[in-house]
Parts: C-alpha cells; sequence; structure tokens
C-alpha cells in the first residue's frame, strides 16, 4: 500500500513523498479502523447528565411579522412530514413515498419500516429502547432517501461509503437527504407556534418524535447523514435551537428527563463526530470548515464544554480573517455563499459574545491533525474581547449584502446558489396554488398527479424566494444599532439580541477600499470587432441619480437608484484560486428597471446529479458574456465530467479595471494571454450603454433557463 501512495506523489521531493505517502497510509489505516469498531461495536444509550444551558428568551422574540396563514401553513405541511426542499415540491417523505424523479430518472427503492431490517444487529437493541419513547400514532420519516429520485442509502452503511454514490447514479443528489437531516425545519416549527399557541402542545410533541426518530434511525458514523461534518454541524445547532425554544413553551411535561438526557447524549455525538472529522486541510478551508466551527461553538455553549468553545471561537476569528475580503465580500466569489457563511459568523459571534462576558472562552494551545482537533492546553486566562478589525469586518460583511440588494429586495446571483442556510428562521415567499407552481417550473411536472392523494391543485403552494436575503441583514442589524440595516424583518434582529444577551457592537471602520484602475489602458477604436447595446431609463440619471458601490476585493459592481439597478461582475476566481463555486462570468451584468428584469443571471440548478449541467450553468454560454468559438474563461480540470472538476476552475483570464465611476465603468478581460475583450458601461441622460470590443470576432448566448435556487429551473427569455 505504502508504495502505492510513493508512485501517487512521485512530482515532489523524496522527503515530501515519504512524509505524504505515510500520512495517507496512516489515514487509510485509521479509517479501516474505525470503520471495524464502529460496524461491530454494540451502541449503548446516548444518555448525557448534565442539562442544557439556555441562550434564547422566548419572550423577546419578535414575531410580529410573521402572517398567521404563513405559520399555520408551515406546522401543517411540518406535521404532515410535507418538505419542500431543492426544487423537490411540498412533498410527503416516507418509507413508502412515491418520488417525483429529475429529469425522468427516478429509482425504486422502498423499503419496509422495520428496525430489525434497517439497522444492524449491534445498533438495534439502543434503536428500540428509543423507539419506546415516541407517540404510538407517528409516521417515521425515511432519513436516508433521496426523496426526489427515490434512491435510497442505508444505516447499515459506513459514512465515508456513503459518499461513493456521489456522481455515479444520474438523478441521485445526495444533497437532499443532508438538507433535511439539517433539521431547518424544527426551529421553524417551533416559532410558528408562538404564533399560533394553541397548536403548540402538538408541534412539541412533533420536535421530539422527529428527533427520536433521526437518533434511532441514524447511528453515529453510519449512513448518508453522517457523510458531511458540514450537515452534522448545522443539523445540531438547529436541533439545540429548537430544544432550546420548545423548553420554554413546554407546559405539558413531553420532554421527559429520559428524552433530555437521550438528546443531549445525541448532541454529544455530534460534537464528538466534528471534532474528529473537521473539513480541514492545510492548504483551503471553506464554508463546510466554517460551518464545522460554528456549529461546534453552539454545541459547547450549549453542553458548557470550554475547550470546544475555545477551540471554534478561535478558529471562527481565523478563518473569517480568510474567508471575508476587507471590503466584506465572501472569498468563495458567490453572493448565496456570501449569505450562508455571513450566517455561521453573524449567529456564532452573537453566542460568543454572550461567552466572553461569563469568561467561558479562554485562550488555548492545539493543534488540528489529520482532520481531529487535538487540545494541547486550556489555559485558565479568558479572552477579553473580540479584535476590533473582527467587528470592522462583521460590519462590511451586512453591508455588503445591503448594498448589492436591489430595489426588489432580491440579491444578483453571482457564482453559485445552492439554497445552504445555517439557521432559517422567517419564511419569505409567496403563495402559490399548486397548479401555478407546475405550470412556472419544469422541475416540478408531474407534481400535482403525484400529490393527488392528500392534496389538490387549488391547494396552497409556499414558494420560497431563496434571492432574498433581507433575513440575513435584520440579523445584522441584532449586532449593528445602524439604520442601513433596516429591514421589515424583526424576527432574525430579536433572535441576534436575546442570544448575545443585548450585547452591541460598534465598528470603526466603514470605509470603501479603493478601486485599482488599471495602467495598461485598452482603447476601443484599435479593437476590430465591436458590438452595442443601449437600453432606454424611463428616467434621467439628472432627475434619478445613480449611486455607484464598488466592491474591488470581490469584484463585485453596483449602480442603483430606487428605479434602476445594474450589477457588474468582476470577481477573482474564488477559494484562493481553486474556484469551487466561481462560474466563468466576468462582465456579466443582471439589470432591473422599474421592476423588470431585463438581464439576469441564470443560477445553478444542480450539482453532482446531473454532472454535464452543473457545467453548462457555469459556463460561458450560460451567461450575458461575449463567447468566442468553444472557448471557456477559464477551464475544466478535465474533460470529462467528474466530481473534483465540477469544484474546481483552473485560471486562464486576467480581469483589469480601466474606469469606475458613477457614470462610467470599464473593464477588460485577457483570457488565454491573447483575447482581448473590453466591456464598457455608460450613463447618458436616459439611457444605459454597454460597449463590447474584442480583437477577435464574438457572438452572445440566449441562454433561455433560469433557476432561482438550487434544484428550481423555469423558462425565462433574456431581452432583445
Amino acid at each position: 500500500m505504502i508504495s502505492y501512495y510513493f508512485q501517487k506523489a512521485t512530482k515532489f521531493p523524496p522527503d515530501v513523498v515519504i512524509k505524504k505517502a505515510v500520512r495517507k497510509f496512516v489515514s487509510v489505516l485509521q479509517d479501516k479502523l474505525e470503520k471495524a469498531k464502529y460496524c461491530t461495536k454494540t451502541l449503548t444509550l446516548p444518555f448525557f447528565e448534565n442539562h442544557f444551558r439556555s441562550f434564547i428568551d422566548v419572550s423577546k422574540l419578535d414575531v410580529s411579522k410573521i402572517d398567521k396563514k404563513v405559520a399555520e401553513y408551515h406546522i401543517k405541511m411540518y406535521l404532515a412530514h410535507r418538505f419542500d426542499l431543492l426544487g423537490s415540491g411540498w412533498v410527503k417523505v416516507s418509507y413508502n413515498s412515491i418520488p417525483l424523479g429529475l429529469e425522468g430518472y427516478k429509482y425504486d427503492m422502498n423499503v419496509e419500516f422495520n428496525l430489525e431490517k434497517l439497522l444492524r444487529p449491534n445498533h438495534l437493541e439502543r434503536a428500540k429502547e428509543i423507539w419506546k419513547l415516541i407517540d404510538k400514532n407517528y409516521e417515521p420519516i425515511d432519513w436516508q432517501k433521496d426523496f426526489k429520485s427515490g434512491y435510497r442509502w442505508s444505516a447499515k452503511e459506513w459514512y465515508i461509503d456513503a459518499r461513493k454514490v456521489i456522481g455515479k447514479k444520474l438523478g441521485v443528489d445526495i444533497k437532499v437527504p443532508w438538507e433535511l437531516a439539517r433539521m431547518q425545519h424544527l426551529p421553524q416549527l417551533a416559532v410558528f407556534s408562538l404564533v399560533l399557541p394553541e397548536l403548540q402542545k402538538n408541534c412539541v410533541r412533533e420536535f421530539k418524535n422527529q428527533v427520536l426518530d433521526f437518533i434511532a434511525t441514524n447511528p453515529p458514523y453510519m449512513g448518508v447523514n453522517w457523510a458531511c461534518t458540514m450537515d452534522v454541524a448545522i443539523r445540531a445547532t438547529n436541533m439545540l435551537i429548537a430544544y432550546d425554544l420548545f423548553s420554554q413553551i413546554d407546559k405539558w411535561g413531553i420532554f421527559t428527563e429520559e428524552f433530555k438526557k437521550i438528546f443531549a447524549g445525541s448532541i454529544y455525538e455530534h460534537g464528538e463526530f466534528i471534532v474528529n472529522n473537521l473539513e480541514w486541510s492545510d492548504w483551503l478551508t471553506s464554508n463546510h470548515y466554517l460551518a464545522n466551527i460554528a456549529g461546534l461553538l453552539f454545541i459547547g455553549a450549549y453542553l458548557d464544554k470550554e475547550d470546544w468553545i475555545s477551540f471554534a471561537y478561535h478558529e471562527i476569528i481565523k478563518e473569517t480573517k480568510k474567508q471575508f475580503y476587507e471590503d466584506g465580500g465572501n472569498f468563495e466569489s458567490s453572493t448565496s455563499y456570501h449569505r450562508l457563511s455571513g450566517e455561521m459568523v453573524i449567529y456564532s459571534t452573537a453566542l460568543i459574545l454572550r461567552l466572553l462576558k461569563e469568561e467561558k472562552i479562554k485562550k488555548i494551545d492545539y493543534t488540528i491533525s489529520r482532520h481531529r482537533f487535538k487540545l494541547k492546553k486550556l489555559y485558565t486566562e479568558p479572552v477579553k474581547a473580540l479584535p476590533q478589525w473582527f467587528i470592522d469586518r462583521l460590519y462590511k460583511i451586512g453591508k455588503f449584502t445591503v448594498d448589492i440588494t436591489k430595489p426588489n429586495g432580491e440579491i444578483p446571483q453571482i457564482g453559485d446558489n445552492d439554497s445552504g442556510r445555517f439557521i432559517k428562521l422567517t419564511p419569505v415567499g409567496k403563495f402559490l396554488t399548486n397548479k401555478e407552481a407546475e405550470e412556472i417550473y419544469l422541475n416540478l411536472k408531474g407534481y400535482n398527479e403525484l400529490i393527488s392523494d392528500y392534496d389538490s391543485p387549488n391547494g396552497f403552494f409556499w414558494d420560497e424566494n431563496i434571492l432574498n436575503h433581507q433575513t440575513f441583514v435584520s440579523a445584522v442589524r441584532g449586532l449593528f444599532d445602524d439604520e442601513i440595516f433596516q429591514t421589515d424583518f424583526s424576527l432574525e434582529k430579536s433572535f441576534v439580541e436575546t442570544i448575545s444577551g443585548g450585547e452591541k457592537l460598534k465598528a470603526e471602520d466603514k470605509s470603501y477600499k479603493p478601486v485599482r484602475i488599471t495602467k495598461d489602458r485598452v482603447d476601443l477604436s484599435e479593437l476590430k470587432y465591436k458590438k452595442r447595446k443601449e437600453y432606454n431609463l424611463p428616467f434621467s440619471v439628472d432627475e434619478y441619480p445613480v449611486r455607484a458601490y464598488f466592491y474591488p476585493d470581490s469584484g463585485i459592481y453596483i449602480f442603483k437608484n430606487e428605479r434602476f439597478y445594474l450589477s457588474v461582475c468582476a470577481t477573482p476566481l474564488g477559494q484562493n484560486g481553486n474556484g469551487g463555486h466561481t462560474h466563468n462570468d466576468k462582465l456579466s451584468y443582471e439589470l432591473w428597471i422599474d421592476g423588470k428584469d431585463l438581464e439576469n443571471d441564470p443560477g445553478t440548478y444542480t450539482y453532482t446529479p446531473l454532472l454535464q449541467k452543473r457545467n453548462v450553468f457555469r459556463s460561458v454560454k450560460a451567461h450575458n458574456v461575449p463567447i468566442f468559438e468553444d472557448i471557456e474563461q477559464n477551464r475544466w480540470p478535465s474533460n470529462k465530467e467528474t466530481i473534483p472538476s465540477l469544484f474546481k476552475l483552473q485560471k486562464e483570464s486576467d480581469l483589469q479595471i480601466v474606469k469606475a465611476n458613477d457614470k462610467e465603468l470599464e473593464i477588460f478581460l485577457i483570457v488565454h494571454q491573447k483575447y482581448v475583450f473590453l466591456r464598457k458601461f455608460i450613463f447618458q441622460n436616459s439611457s444605459i450603454i454597454v460597449i463590447d470590443g474584442a480583437n477577435i470576432d464574438f457572438c452572445y448566448s440566449n441562454f433561455g433557463l433560469y433557476s432561482n435556487g438550487y434544484g428550481r429551473i423555469f423558462l425565462w427569455k433574456r431581452s432583445s
């Protein structure tokens, strides 16, 4: 085995080869030993004697802005085990539920609910003891199922082996069971029960039953829902928040001492899993690792484990500096991942403020080795305060979202959008009918026939607006008393304020970074091929001045007023050049005038279930950019669609800003060191003019598909 890894590493110097080979050999051996242990070990009940701390005061949560009809609808759906996740539609998830399928790919893998058939014998006794605490009339959820395609994993399967199917079976999406098992519906269930007190008892029971169902049928390190540490961390965080809320609501004694001990034990198992399976490497950490440490912070805080708290705190500080630019934008080069990572940092900071006040965060000496946190020493000396640069960065993270937001409350889609969230509270969207939803979304073809047993075409369909990030801005308002973070949403602000104990932050540096103008000017007259497009504005820019918001580190340039919005993409290759969530969208733009989108980024649609579609949606042909021949701005690492190539781009182009002010923006793109494109935006009286020039002939694509959230897709035509 060692000789194999020597061969794999021959391009490195001999000493590096030996270290890499030994490290890999040890890692493989460790995995095999761990697999043998957990697949054969008899699990005991996950009792944990310590009761949780509480960080949320239910009486201080402002739910006044949540419509009762919306709350009632979601409670009804969650109690019926109907979930709309990643484009699934509001479908029931059970062991005998029928899948809608993904673009014709459908799997018939339903199984009978029988603990003896679902679990390994050594995990069975524990599961049966847990199941005794579940209400007799409760219908189990199939947590192992991709309920869009019907494919299901097995809780008998080692968690690392569960990853092997990724990208191997058409239509199968591992993100679907992960998304459900993040349990983000549970805090919402608690919040909605505050709006409708008459339904609280049912909601408390449902929380207890779903949590016990999951713990019983998902033994640690087994099955699909332990295959990604990020999702383990998000799940634990959301279960803890929901538990904190429901514990204050439960006046019926539904949460028995036995349930509390089992729940606490499971949360401890989640924490142990995280510290032993960190998604960390010495060359790149991303939103996954940020989720790991944010989740560990919440677990440590609720269990009062100062080593986990202190480790998570120090890593969150480090990762915020690494993953967010000085201008506040996120290094993933994705506006949607900006919210995901921003939520992790903002909500974690709220908890950190409380823990700092209580002197629970200590100075610590530790290492991370083979994805494991190893404590060297936990000092008694507490950390006194947050660094000022960190506070300033948090402010700019929030301000970034405020500035890129359109007048209609939505953000432009730049880079990937997987609809990911850390904590979801206030629902944002609108009601359609089931019939209207199927008519709009191509991914819902056959939806009404599928749900005919439990709903009608005239039934309500809550259509979540994934591009509205105002709840995140509300959360930032919970940390900063600044009017720029004022929104129509109040719950997130009050949620942050109760967790932090009312502590507020004050930013000192709120300024923009200056735009670097290139000295290598390109004259448009020197470019042989030119094209021009003019958009008429229903107002004069003198009457309605356009204000510019420039984020040069993030590579996003915004021009807007109350009737007009233009965003221009000049993002770097994200993740420090890895390009994992970056698209070939340089020079692309979104344009909104008087309530109408004239130019839009098509979004992402999907990742691994349809490998070819993944590349189509991040290609130049999906964006309103100059296209020449079949050359991409940045190259996939392979001609074949493989999982590593889906989350990586190889740098082939350079962007340079020629001019940037509130009347004009000029950027040129150099591809393969020889192809030059220049795009110029000019505001002129009652029009905006887009001028393109290149040293070779080029064309544009009229991409007709649009995805406003992961798994969702419909027809959309760009302006002519």
